[in-house]
């Protein structure tokens, strides 16, 4: 009943689409900058209540200890730093780069979280299910309003530059689970430790880690590959239309339109 698309669930995925929707025509009237601020005030308070009611929750284990399995380093809690990042930094290229990864991350890891929630997020006490989707639901509105933007304008080098920044991303993530892992399975950021669920059809390590940290790259490079499908298929068309300019002129031809015979 509360489980996985559970009626608990399909109510709370039919409110995000609501929300989303919703959020969508309210956003036009903002900036990228101006909305940056707005995701940094929400990802600070959703912080806060999930560093609270963790701690409060695991109080007789660990005392007034966060676990380290809700440290912010999964992919769409990390996105919080991201944002800090933006709203402080003078640097323009370095936030065309995270916002060219920000983009698909966002938009594609906001919908799994919602589709493929926690049972602590599903069952929880209310703030924290109300933390969980409303936080998810504003990072799939960021990443829509980067990818339909006119003000960014994201092309085909900010698309090769998100695929270098993913696997810089796993390769600090597998860095990162070495040096928190305690013998706790759940130490798992970014998932590429292990699947984020058992029994999964593709992703799962029913042939070995290797094989499964292949399928888990190449189902994240698709993912990013389809959010900029149109700037990979005008830079293709440019591309094309530029071979057809550089088409070398016959020697018979005169710049007048005769050829030179007919002199």
């Amino acid at each position: 009943m509360n489980g996985l698309f559970g009626t608990k669930h399909i109510i709370l995925i039919a409110g995000c689409v609501a929300l989303i929707v919703a959020g969508f025509f309210l956003s036009k009237r903002f900036t990228i900058e101006r909305l940056c601020k707005i995701m940094l005030g929400i990802g600070i308070v959703s912080e806060f209540i999930k560093i609270f009611y963790y701690i409060i929750a695991n109080e007789e284990t660990y005392g007034g200890i966060l676990p380290k399995t809700d440290l912010p380093f999964h992919l769409c809690s990390i996105q919080i730093i991201f944002f800090v990042i933006l709203n402080i930094s003078k640097n323009e290229r370095l936030k065309r780069i995270l916002l060219s990864f920000m983009m698909p991350s966002c938009m594609i890891g906001g919908v799994a979280a919602i589709l493929i929630a926690t049972q602590s997020s599903l069952n929880g006490g209310w703030i924290i299910t109300a933390q969980y989707f409303i936080f998810h639901t504003a990072l799939v509105l960021f990443g829509i309003k980067l990818l339909t933007s006119k003000e960014i304008k994201l092309n085909v080098k900010d698309y090769f530059t998100s695929i270098v920044f993913l696997f810089v991303l796993f390769f600090v993530a597998i860095y990162v689970n070495s040096i928190l892992y305690d013998g706790n399975p759940n130490i798992n950021f970014m998932y590429v430790a292990s699947p984020p669920q058992s029994g999964l059809p593709f992703l799962n390590e029913d042939h070995g880690w290797l094989v499964y940290i292949c399928h888990y790259a190449f189902l994240a490079i698709t993912c990013i590959t389809l959010t900029y499908i149109k700037p990979i298929i005008d830079a293709i068309r440019q591309k094309a239309q530029g071979k057809k300019q550089e088409k070398p002129v016959d020697i018979h031809d005169d710049p007048d339109g005769s050829s030179l015979s007919e002199r």
